[in-house]
């Protein structure tokens, strides 16, 4: 739990002492942190020191409180202020308006008066540490710079553990809107982060690890990920202090980066200074082959070929990043002398989809093959017996009918009998969008139209029904789409 600061002034010792004293001992999660006994001495301490709260009389001699709270809010804008007085004079009242004042309480001073204020300003305080803290994990991953003293101020533990895992394929170059930032629920007991929905980043505070923190950790991976074809992850086995958060954060998306293998579900188990090494090498030499083959316009030898080359990448259990490296450059050289299906405004898109769709390396070769080489009119007998069109509104339907089910492109493709390449340029031709966009979309307004039809509504029961096992991984997705949590949309609907 986060502890909030408290600075007081007033020019009284006595009311000083008094409230300290009822701040202390009667509200956990408040801490009175400095005093000042004048506006002048308050703004001079605020250079070294932001608190959370400052709590000023109005009357003091050598600067006033509304003074105090105006200069407060020119240099300090976020901060919340508090007048004190045993005045109730109505100019007063207009100019604490006028400053934004977040509250006005009166002398002399009442317990319950107090414990109101403190209840309504800490549920301020959590949203207000909730939304920091996802901004600094935003620039920690995105390696902008940050400030040190707020990962101190929003990071109150002194150490925490982490882990992330991935499900399938790197995150996409073409992202769309489900690729959105997902954060943890405001009231989950671990931080997590996703640069898009197939991510979680983990981290979790030291003091409430009670065991083995790998074990603690693939229990809480397993109950909450959804169905994928397969799993990276990776687990830093110690604690880090918190001024190492973005160390850290950086050396998990680097490994995780390096080491997802198509296909292959893997855990990773690491010390927190072991030192990641990845593998590569610089041999292009099949490029001759394949130049030699596209320049005497054996396109048949060279479709095999580039299937052959994929499957043995395959079983040499080849990185994800080191194929992609290598069809791009087919890719290019196959641009270079105008072979393949011509299509070449779609290769980076479809080729993007496809490595991040893959479930293994056999789909790839049949995904890759098709970009590369297949003609649009070799597509089923059944799409052709009917428009394209209105084949995909076939393919909708079935989508809605079935979003309970944990469904991909693969299924899906398999399902209706197109390959996965033709599935995803229907969904980029008429929806303007990825298939996992649209299948997050269609979900998220289903939930919707369930919380606000029944009278009695259970978060993990909804969740359920729009094909999500664990509803705190269904809140994050719902939080990301709507700006607001299940039960703040419930309650919203209410009023």
């Amino acid at each position: 739990m986060s502890v909030y600061q408290v600075m007081i002034v007033d020019d009284e010792p006595t009311s000083v002492n008094l409230l300290k004293m009822v701040i202390e001992k009667k509200y956990d999660g408040f801490q009175v942190a400095e005093i000042a006994y004048d506006g002048t001495e308050a703004m001079e301490k605020l250079k070294g020191f932001q608190p959370d709260i400052v709590i000023t009389d109005i009357q003091m001699q050598v600067m006033s409180g509304l003074e105090l709270v105006k200069r407060i809010r020119e240099k300090y804008p976020e901060m919340f202020c508090v007048l004190v007085s045993g005045y109730q004079e109505f100019d007063y009242a207009k100019q604490a308006i006028q400053y934004r004042v977040s509250d006005y309480i009166l002398k002399p001073i009442v317990p319950s008066d107090i414990k109101k204020l403190f209840v309504k300003l800490g549920k301020k305080l959590k949203q207000k540490y909730y939304h920091q803290r996802n901004l600094l994990i935003h620039r920690m991953v995105n390696q902008l710079p940050v400030d040190e003293n707020e990962i101190e101020k929003y990071f109150q533990s002194n150490c925490y553990y982490g882990a992330i895992v991935r499900r399938n394929g790197i995150l996409s170059r073409f992202s769309d809107r489900c690729s959105s930032e997902v954060f943890s629920d405001i009231n989950e007991w671990m931080i997590s982060y996703g640069r898009d929905d197939q991510e979680t980043l983990y981290l979790c505070p030291e003091e409430i690890v009670c065991g083995d923190y790998v074990d603690i950790i693939s229990h809480q991976i397993k109950k909450e990920q959804p169905e994928a074809e397969y799993v990276t992850t990776v687990i830093l086995r110690d604690a880090f202090h918190r001024e190492k958060i973005g160390d850290m954060i950086k050396k998990l998306y680097r490994v995780l980066d390096e080491s997802i293998i198509i296909g292959k579900k893997q855990i990773l188990i690491m010390n927190t200074g072991e030192e990641f090494v990845s593998l590569w090498d610089n041999d292009y030499s099949y490029l001759q082959k394949l130049e030699s083959m596209v320049k005497s316009r054996q396109y048949d030898s060279l479709k095999k070929t580039v299937k052959e080359l994929l499957y043995t990448w395959g079983e040499e259990q080849r990185t994800q990043l080191w194929v992609e490296c290598r069809v791009r450059q087919i890719c290019y050289m196959l641009q270079r002398y105008g072979a393949g299906n011509g299509e070449y405004r779609d290769y980076e898109y479809l080729m993007d989809e496809a490595f991040s769709n893959a479930g293994d390396m056999r789909q790839l070769e049949e995904q890759i093959s098709d970009i590369f080489f297949r003609n649009m009119k070799e597509e089923t007998l059944d799409v052709q017996k009917v428009s394209a069109e209105d084949y995909f509104n076939k393919i909708k339907n079935y989508i809605q009918r079935n979003m309970e089910k944990p469904l991909n492109l693969q299924k899906v493709s398999h399902e209706m009998g197109v390959s996965q390449t033709y599935l995803s340029r229907l969904f980029r031709k008429y929806e303007g969008q990825s298939f996992n966009n649209y299948l997050t979309e269609l979900r998220m307004e289903k939930a919707k139209e369930l919380l606000g039809s029944q009278d009695k509504v259970y978060v993990k029961d909804i969740a359920t029904q729009v094909g999500y096992k664990d509803q705190f991984y269904f809140s994050r997705i719902f939080h990301t789409w709507t700006g607001m949590s299940p039960s703040e949309y419930i309650e919203k609907r209410g009023t």
